[in-house]
């Protein structure tokens, strides 16, 4: 650091050394990822509501059942990103309901490509509704199975010393 610049010093963050970090879980940075592809996909998921809610708008007889449930669960997997933490099971159940629910209107969006058309999605659909999910959903059970389940009214002794 320059001399001018010694009084600046304590503005400077200090660098985190991440392997000696030891408050954090194992599965910390497996949620981190979680995180990452729920916005991700909370985003795919606005912009799919916003192109309903368009096409909706420009053929009269189309209904708005789409637009629901695609901004439902764009809202859903927002919101669970935003409160997804080891300790809350509840926001796990959420995430595995959004995924379904992904799962199961592309299952529906392929049966009904398929029977009208005879050919399957493209890749790009294929992807952010098949492979995002399933990536979620193995990365959310193995932060699962990677925190310790946490014990209430248990405390720890150190051993005695002889």
């Amino acid at each position: 650091m320059k001399g001018s610049c010694s009084a600046n010093g304590a503005l400077i963050p200090l660098v985190e050394d991440r392997h000696m970090d030891i408050s954090r879980r194992p599965a910390d940075e497996l949620l981190e990822v979680i995180r990452v592809l729920l916005l991700l996909q909370g985003a795919i998921l606005v912009a799919s509501t916003i192109e309903a809610a368009f096409w909706g708008l420009v053929f009269p007889g189309a209904t708005g059942t789409s637009v629901v449930m695609s901004g439902a669960v764009a809202a859903a997997a927002l919101v669970a990103r935003a409160r997804l933490r080891a300790d809350r099971s509840w926001t796990g159940r959420v995430v595995y309901v959004v995924e379904a629910v992904t799962l199961v209107t592309l299952a529906i969006d392929s049966a009904l490509a398929f029977a009208l058309t005879a050919a399957i999605p493209p890749a790009v659909a294929l992807l952010t509704r098949f492979v995002l999910p399933v990536g979620v959903i193995a990365l959310l059970r193995r932060a699962a199975r990677a925190t310790p389940p946490i014990a209430v009214g248990v405390v720890a002794t150190a051993p005695a010393v002889v």
